[in-house]
């Protein structure tokens, strides 16, 4: 492996500056090693792509060159499943749609993939009054079902696809992913605790957009910092105030869903562009692991990162490495090159029902650990 070496930062400012996130876009400088991430043989590798939606608009074939690159290390990799935090597109056109199902098709049939729903991939043509998006179109019901292990969708909407649930197994263990719209509203949450709560053999993961923020904390509409009375750390109210249904932020997910279940393991977000990372102690004592992983506002709208969720064959540790194949480069940065341990699943208490809204506490969280250090987002290459 190359000695690190170290990289000045250039990262558009202004587009984070309107979304609150100077912290996350601040001048930095980032190390990198040459080449990919060393294989983890006999383990398992997840992929998780951070938002697209500035490839599918102006670059997109670095969007293929993306997936091209998960397609062609399936095997090496073991890669089992490819996850995308949402915000796939930036304007939910047909002519990005149509870039992103190109990407799309490079992997199909050799890897399966898992979308969560983006602010971006909704309601822009009404300036987020309605749900309504071709998110459903291009992410289709028909595809999932050609998945190995594909398992639903929400209930109450059949034929949408912006919440669904997934079942695999890879090292020695079973496994749930449920991916949810953006900011999902009550109902949503309700039936994804019952889609858990059906499943307590296995550990799950959620995928869902909007979760944590730079700072590692989640989003939180009821915080306010005392300096500053009139800013909450919720999400921007240009885009859920007037959202049908309601909606859920973070804080109010990690309430009703995430800290309620023994067996949810990980969560996994992007939305802001920065990486940070956060455990905290669920209701019945189990560490819940909560990644955020975001490159949209590097040069090149993301310079081709993936991060890669090596999972090796201790059956506890997980690997974060994040790779750009554009670069051919591995980030150093210690917010991207990280390991965590999962807990067991044994002694742990079956749940079969979901905790109805009434019966919902405030958990006592206890923090483990918890960072948000600057992402590894490089000067771009031609």
């Amino acid at each position: 492996m190359d000695e690190a070496m170290t990289k000045p930062l250039s990262i558009v400012a202004d587009s984070c500056r309107r979304a609150g996130l100077l912290l996350a876009c601040a001048l930095a400088c980032v190390s990198l090693r040459a080449d990919p991430p060393p294989v983890v043989e006999g383990g398992f590798t997840l992929v998780v792509i951070p938002d697209s939606q500035k490839y599918v608009e102006t670059r997109p074939e670095f969007y293929t060159l993306q997936t091209g690159w998960i397609a062609a290390n399936v095997a090496r990799y073991g890669i089992v499943r490819v996850l995308h935090v949402g915000d796939i597109t930036q304007h939910d056109t047909t002519t990005e749609w149509a870039a992103a199902d190109r990407a799309h098709r490079v992997f199909t049939g050799l890897v399966p993939g898992i979308y969560a729903q983006g602010n971006h991939d909704m309601a822009l043509r009404d300036e987020y009054r309605s749900r309504v998006s071709r998110f459903s179109q291009h992410i289709t019901l028909e595809d999932y079902r050609r998945q190995p292990g594909f398992g639903g969708v929400y209930d109450r909407e059949p034929t949408h696809t912006q919440n669904s649930f997934h079942l695999f197994e890879a090292g020695e263990e079973k496994w749930l992913v449920i991916a949810l719209e953006f900011a999902p509203r009550d109902d949503v949450l309700d039936w994804a605790n019952e889609v858990v709560a059906r499943h307590p053999e296995r550990r799950v993961i959620l995928l869902t957009h909007a979760y944590l923020r730079p700072d590692a904390t989640r989003y939180d509409r009821t915080f306010r910092e005392p300096s500053k009375p009139n800013s909450s750390h919720g999400l921007s109210s240009k885009t859920v105030g007037r959202l049908e249904g309601g909606f859920n932020d973070g804080e109010d997910m990690w309430r009703k869903l995430v800290s309620q279940h023994a067996n949810l393991t990980l969560v996994v977000c992007g939305h802001v562009c920065t990486s940070a990372y956060r455990a905290s102690r669920g209701v019945h004592g189990n560490t819940v692991h909560q990644v955020l992983v975001d490159y949209q506002n590097a040069a090149n709208g993301g310079n081709g990162w993936l991060r890669l969720l090596q999972f090796l064959p201790d059956g506890r540790t997980i690997r974060v490495r994040d790779y750009s194949p554009l670069l051919n480069e591995t980030s150093a940065e210690p917010s991207c090159t990280f390991e965590f341990q999962l807990g067991s699943l044994e002694n742990m208490p079956a749940e079969r029902t979901h905790l109805p809204p009434s019966r919902r506490l405030d958990p006592a969280e206890r923090d483990v650990r918890g960072f948000a250090l600057q992402a590894p987002i490089p000067a771009g290459k031609p």
